[in-house]
């Protein structure tokens, strides 16, 4: 028998559901609230900015872009802090500054007034009504005087400071006053006799004053500030920002320490970096050979007995017996002659180095500038930034390699230098903290030719051999620049981002990170993370095309879940479950892991390819769940590894 409903049923059912929509209402009407109070809160949320419009006058500095200075000096540094360079000569047309939206700042470095100094002032002046830092290092780019001092000054006011319209020359008598440390003589000091300077003087007590100098009493003793930074921008006078040479001119040092000049006038707070320097916790390294002197007669003897041209010679001494670092070979077209014995046995060679499962074939074009930052160049504007303006396309970009030292060949094969000390020096320096570049070691054939030459390579390659990097293709280098360069960062909430359209680049670095982590629970496409002196490199999952990152103060794993803190070979498609870890691994070499996290007890570790078993074994967690094992199969084509809790279901 079927019962009409009950009335008091239905409306009591009838008030429970009023009930739950209004509490859901609350609960909207409360995020709501609280995304806008953030919002207030934090007014940073949303897309990090990061490119840069940098000018520069090709009448003062020809029309090159890779000889200017913000090229040459400013953007490896810039780069470093996650920054993307626009140029633009002065000499053309400027973009509208209502167009000038998705810059963060304006960056300047001229070494006198530009070619047209009333255009670029009024186009300037424009600029400074936008919500846009400008940061000028020398010359402001005009020739102050009465008729546009108040324009120049509403630009100065940026970085905190007006012009007083004096300039002083010659500076006898000039003391100095107080200086930041943490701004000034990072890498040279200022001259007892101090450069000519304009007399500038701070606008209120919150510009942060990098140098303060004194004129002598007959000049009125009054005191100027030639390197400041303001609440939207920065300025280093010309000379003192920089100890300029006179030759050699790779002898010039930064005067300002161009990080934390530019983190400040840039108004940078913890943002996080897209990193090019690392992999799965670990410094890159690559190399690249070239076909220079590929069919020389070597002679080193044995080799010359043999009548060996070069290019076999470092098939066999170098490519060969360090099998488990990775070969990228540039061979262009007309590398070989067209025809004749010495055209057949090249190709041979050619054939049987790219037999060799550890060398892989460009496809891309490099660069390769000087970068070095050894005894001889002593400083950090002599390594080069990420990309070079193409000679053929100026508008193109071209991936630098990351250090280029030591072998020079001139014209006729023979070498101006013969020792890979300087790039020895330059690898440990590098290395920092801040880890500046990844280690990257090129050299053409003609080392097989000579004994001193091979050697001076084979010692590179036994350091790169044992030290603890990730060895990647030169190709995977090139591809990781450009995720730099397409990455899109969004701030989400306080301590959260987002990170998009990065393509092969897994490594988002957080500076400063003292005391925090990534939440590897909360977070979405994290592998792990590993921690470097004050700075955080966190590994992102290749498959995961947009990942948030959640940084937190608390412990960042619960136990029972691993995080990576750094691998040999590069991971990606990472599963977690009960006590299981899946991921898939390739690499050169064999296999070294650390993972955080891991309970104390053991693991079963095992590695498929195609579904076939090709090792598994044992593995302990210590004390503190660091789980390290390494595997001895090689990981050239990807393979899936399983870690299982010894015991459990899984197992």
């Amino acid at each position: 028998m079927i019962l009409p409903p009950d009335p008091t049923l239905i409306k009591k059912r009838h008030m429970r559901m009023k009930t739950r929509l209004a509490i859901l209402l609350f609960i909207y009407a409360a995020w709501v609230i609280g995304c806008s109070n953030a919002a207030a809160r934090n007014p940073q949320l949303g897309p990090v900015k990061r490119h840069l419009l940098a000018l520069y006058d090709g009448g003062q500095e020809g029309g090159n872009i890779n000889f200017t200075r913000l090229h040459r000096f400013a953007e490896l540094p810039l780069n470093h802090d996650g920054f993307v360079l626009d140029f633009r000569d002065v000499r053309d047309k400027l973009p509208d500054a209502a167009d000038l939206d998705q810059y963060r700042a304006v960056l300047t470095w001229f070494a006198g007034p530009v070619q047209n100094p009333d255009h670029y002032l009024t186009w300037a002046d424009q600029v400074v009504r936008r919500d846009i830092r400008f940061i000028i290092l020398g010359d402001i780019g005009v020739a102050v005087g009465p008729d546009n001092i108040a324009v120049v000054n509403r630009l100065l006011a940026l970085a905190g400071l007006r012009h007083t319209g004096t300039f002083v020359s010659p500076t006898l008598g000039t003391r100095i006053v107080d200086k930041d440390p943490e701004l000034l003589e990072f890498e040279c000091h200022l001259d007892p006799v101090l450069p000519d300077f304009p007399v500038l003087e701070p606008t209120g007590a919150d510009t942060r004053i990098g140098l303060t100098l004194q004129l002598p009493a007959f000049e009125s003793g009054r005191t100027t500030v030639p390197v400041a930074i303001g609440a939207r921008g920065g300025y280093a006078a010309l000379n003192y920002e920089f100890c300029h040479p006179t030759q050699p001119f790779y002898h010039g040092r930064w005067l300002i320490n161009p990080m934390t000049f530019f983190r400040a006038a840039l108004g940078s707070h913890g943002e996080p970096v897209p990193d090019t320097t690392t992999v799965s916790g670990r410094r890159i390294y690559f190399n690249l050979f070239g076909s220079e002197g590929w069919n020389r007669p070597s002679t080193i003897e044995h080799f010359r007995d043999e009548g060996a041209t070069a290019a076999r010679v470092v098939l066999h001494e170098l490519i060969g017996a360090f099998a488990d670092l990775p070969t990228t070979i540039d061979l262009p077209d007309d590398a070989f002659p067209k025809s004749g014995r010495s055209a057949v046995e090249a190709r041979r060679i050619a054939q049987d180095i790219l037999a060799t499962p550890s060398v892989r074939n460009s496809r891309r074009h490099f660069e390769a500038p000087r970068s070095r930052f050894d005894a001889e160049y002593p400083s950090i504007s002599n390594l080069s930034p990420l990309v070079s303006a193409s000679p053929r396309s100026p508008a193109q970009r071209v991936v630098n390699t990351a250090l280029n030292a030591g072998i020079i060949f001139d014209a006729g094969g023979a070498t101006n230098e013969g020792d890979l000390a300087g790039l020895e020096q330059t690898f440990a320096r590098t290395e920092g903290p801040p880890r500046l570049t990844p280690f990257n070691l090129n050299y053409q054939a003609h080392v097989g030719e000579r004994a001193d030459l091979l050697q001076s390579v084979r010692r590179i390659l036994q350091i790169a051999n044992t030290a603890a990097l990730a060895p990647i293709s030169a190709d995977r280098y090139a591809a990781i620049v450009d995720g730099f360069f397409s990455a899109r960062i969004e701030r989400v909430g306080s301590g959260s981002w987002r990170i998009g359209n990065r393509g092969a680049l897994q490594t988002i670095r957080f500076d400063d990170a003292d005391g925090m982590s990534a939440s590897i629970a909360s977070s979405v496409g994290v592998i792990g993370q590993r921690r470097v002196g004050h700075a955080l490199y966190v590994a992102l999952d290749e498959d995961v095309e947009t990942a948030v990152i959640v940084m937190t103060y608390s412990k960042a794993t619960l136990p029972g879940t691993l995080a990576l803190d750094d691998s040999r070979w590069q991971i990606r498609h990472v599963t977690r479950g009960p006590c299981a870890t899946r991921f898939e691994a390739q690499g050169f070499g064999p296999g070294t892991f650390s993972w955080s996290g891991a309970s104390a007890r053991g693991y079963l570790i095992s590695v498929t390819q195609s579904d076939h078993e090709l090792w598994r074994d044992n593995a302990e967690a210590d004390a503190a769940g660091q789980l390290r094992f390494a595997v001895p199969t090689t990981a050239v084509d990807p393979v899936t590894i399983h870690i299982v809790c010894r015991g459990s279901e899984s197992d």
